[in-house]
């Protein structure tokens, strides 16, 4: 058989519904006559949508292989076709078999073109709720948990198991009858993974709102990536798209999104390619560091950020060795500090990788410049912070945010004589006063991070200093805000004037964070924009 030499490409998210959605996927078209596209859910809510949209596919590309996400399985008051659950899904599977496109219920097709033969795997696995909160023993606990927050999935309303009893007896079924296929491919071939829900949770840990994940996908399929041979894994349903590697695995989300979040990314290629894989040395893949294990989803950090902002954090330091989750440059940056110091510091890069691969930026050494600050890639602002139980990155492009600049804390007082150091006397005052209450936030130390938080977005945009006297800052005690007055002569940075500062913070889990973003194109005083 001839070899083909087309590319293995793949979209999600279509979200056909929406106008401007439709008009992007009418416009969608192979580059050579031998490519394959993948589409991995969330076409649309109405089978009418669905049928345009594939059909449209399977005209123009070799082949269209598709798998259901959680919308094209609602019954949505929209949609003329009330089926429901079960009998839904294998009426799309009906229409896909007219059509010409691949679904999971078919043969798994072959991939014999450059980076082949590999077995496309088209998979149905829902999700079963096992993406918990951490601590969370049981689905109805964390379902309880998630509307106490105010996050709900509208599967709760519009996807019905039907006949199964409930949605995770539906997965489950799906997991086991999914295996039995998987272990049936040629042990010869390596496989394409293709699932609408991610099949480890790790893509989850950056979600805005955690408590999302456990309609995000099950615990039980977390190590097929390693059983079944994948050569990479595509998936969507987060809206988050990007690249990341777990054991070795490159795993694609390859979203389109809403509108209101596509419109704030750059331009990109829409169809992301899955084979041929991108050239990389082997001493590049040998010298990625490991994903960082010790991340955790940026609860805290995140809700003081706009969107263009992604963070990410962790509460402890893997027990690796630091010269194994870093660069050699990064290694050699740090090679004659302490121990822990070298910890810290590992982890914390480890978190602003993760962050970066949320906007696309593959894995790259983060040395310390001009001051210990991050030389961060082009195109890209950041910042980093650390204190004892806490390391937190963020990142976004210098075309959404001018500047971003975090600290953490423990929620201690400082040391004696330290507030006289970094505090005006107004400050001092302020800060006395409400040292007397029982807020049990500790006033200096949340001044102190918020001047630090200042200095970082401050000296990438200017270049010079800011010592503690040159910022005023006023804390509000009630909604989480602060503003920074700028003491000395301020520029102005495309439009917008660094005289007075806008930031947040919170006070939780024993920590002090601060945090302040400038969001390009705002004009007027700098703020967290939303």
């Amino acid at each position: 058989m001839s070899l083909m030499h087309g590319r293995l490409l793949a979209v999600s998210d279509l979200h056909v519904a929406y106008e401007e959605n439709r008009d992007i996927t009418a416009g969608l078209r192979p580059t050579a006559a031998d490519d394959w596209l993948i589409v991995a859910g969330d076409v649309g809510e109405r089978v009418s949508d669905i049928e345009w949209t594939l059909g449209l596919l399977a005209e123009r590309f070799a082949k269209v292989v598709w798998v259901p996400g959680n919308h094209e399985l609602w019954t949505h008051p929209d949609d003329p076709v009330k089926l429901r659950g079960e009998e839904r899904y294998r009426h799309l599977v009906e229409l896909c078999r007219g059509l010409g496109v691949v679904t999971p219920e078919d043969p798994y097709p072959v991939w014999r073109g450059e980076g082949g033969p590999v077995t496309v795997a088209p998979l149905f696995v829902l999700y079963d709720y096992s993406f918990r909160m951490p601590g969370v023993a049981t689905k109805e606990e964390s379902l309880r948990l998630a509307h106490e927050a105010g996050v709900v999935c509208t599967d709760e309303y519009f996807l019905h198991p039907d006949p199964h009893p409930s949605r995770d007896a539906w997965c489950r079924e799906r997991v086991a009858l999914t295996e039995r296929r998987l272990a049936d491919v040629d042990p010869a071939h390596p496989t394409v993974l293709i699932n609408h829900w991610p099949l480890v949770r790790q893509p989850t840990d950056i979600l805005r709102y955690p408590e999302f994940a456990q309609w995000c996908g099950t615990t039980l399929t977390a190590d097929w990536h390693r059983r079944f041979r994948a050569a990479a894994v595509v998936y969507g349903h987060l809206h988050i798209p990007r690249v990341t590697w777990y054991d070795g695995v490159k795993f694609s989300e390859v979203s389109l999104g809403y509108p209101r979040e596509w419109k704030r990314r750059p331009p990109r290629d829409l169809l992301r390619p899955v084979l041929p894989p991108a050239p990389a040395s082997a001493a590049a893949q040998a010298a990625r560091p490991p994903a960082p294990a010790a991340a955790e989803p940026a609860r805290l950090l995140q809700q003081l950020l706009p969107d263009a902002v992604t963070a990410a954090e962790a509460f402890s330091d893997p027990p690796e060795p630091p010269a194994e989750r870093l660069y050699p440059e990064e290694a050699q940056a740090v090679a004659r500090a302490v121990p822990h110091r070298q910890a810290e510091f590992a982890t914390v890069r480890q978190c602003a990788r993760r962050a970066l691969g949320t906007l696309g930026v593959e894995p790259a050494p983060l040395l310390p410049g001009r001051r210990g600050a991050p030389q961060w890639p082009a195109g890209i602002v950041g910042s980093m912070t650390h204190c004892a139980g806490y390391r937190a990155a963020a990142v976004a492009r210098r075309g959404d945010v001018l500047g971003v600049g975090i600290d953490a804390e423990p929620n201690e007082e400082l040391k004696d004589g330290l507030l006289e150091a970094i505090a005006l006397p107004e400050e001092q005052e302020l800060v006395r006063a409400r040292m007397r209450g029982t807020s049990g936030v500790c006033w200096d130390r949340l001044l102190f991070s918020a001047k630090e938080s200042v200095f970082k977005v401050w000296y990438p945009l200017t270049g010079r200093e800011l010592d503690f006297d040159e910022a005023r800052i006023d804390v509000d005690p009630a909604d989480g805000t602060f503003t920074a007055r700028i003491l000395v002569d301020a520029p102005t940075v495309d439009g917008t004037s660094l005289a007075r500062l806008q930031g947040r913070w919170l006070c939780r889990s024993g920590l002090l964070v601060t945090a302040v973003s400038l969001t390009a194109g705002a004009g007027g005083r700098a703020g967290n924009g939303e």
